[in-house]
């Protein structure tokens, strides 16, 4: 009797060890003390990185010339902008990190888009899923007129930076979402995020 109690106790507790100590954070809504520091010191020491490999963490690409999306997190956002500062050797003031952290959202997205026409990404608009539901932005910016893309006068010859911010209310950030922007006439083109490997 004593080896089954002493067996499953050691087993229950192997359980919730890998369940508890399970390297697993999901996306910060408010950054704690620690959690704001290893933001600035991310940024700081990563400011030589391309910016492509400084967000590899926080971005989904389709492959070259087919699209690409950037999720900023608060942490990401705050990153970033120490990686700015850092390139600019400028002091990243206790004034600039709290109004970063007033201006971060949880979930702002980019996407960089490819087309054929000049203003192919006017009328594109965006929605995020999580299961069934589906959450509208509240803020968008979609160019007027796109950018000459790296294969310009080739197709895709353009390419359209967007920015869309979706509320939270609803939303679990320790889950699985996709970001989807949708092009008239019916096209989607989805980013899949998973909210629990991203800081």
């Amino acid at each position: 009797m004593f080896k089954k109690t002493y067996l499953f106790a050691f087993i229950l507790g192997l359980i919730l060890n890998s369940y508890l100590l399970r390297p697993a954070h999901g996306v910060y809504s408010k950054l704690t003390p620690a959690q704001i520091r290893e933001a600035i010191e991310y940024g700081q020491k990563n400011k030589n990185l391309d910016i492509i490999f400084f967000s590899n963490d926080w971005s989904v690409s389709l492959g070259k010339g087919k699209g690409f999306a950037t999720l900023f997190t608060p942490y990401h956002s705050l990153a970033y902008k120490a990686r700015k500062f850092a390139v600019e050797r400028r002091e990243f003031t206790n004034r600039e990190i709290q109004e970063t952290l007033q201006n971060g959202d949880p979930l702002a997205f980019t996407a960089t888009v490819y087309g054929d026409e000049y203003d192919f990404a006017l009328y594109y608009s965006a929605v995020l899923y999580q299961d069934e539901t589906a959450i509208q932005p509240e803020f968008e910016f979609v160019p007027e007129i796109a950018d000459a893309s790296e294969f310009w006068p080739d197709s895709p010859a353009y390419l359209a930076r967007l920015v869309f911010k979706f509320p939270t209310e609803d939303v679990n950030l320790n889950a699985p979402v996709t970001f989807t922007v949708q092009v008239p006439g019916g096209e989607e083109i989805l980013f899949d995020f998973d909210l629990s490997n991203m800081k």
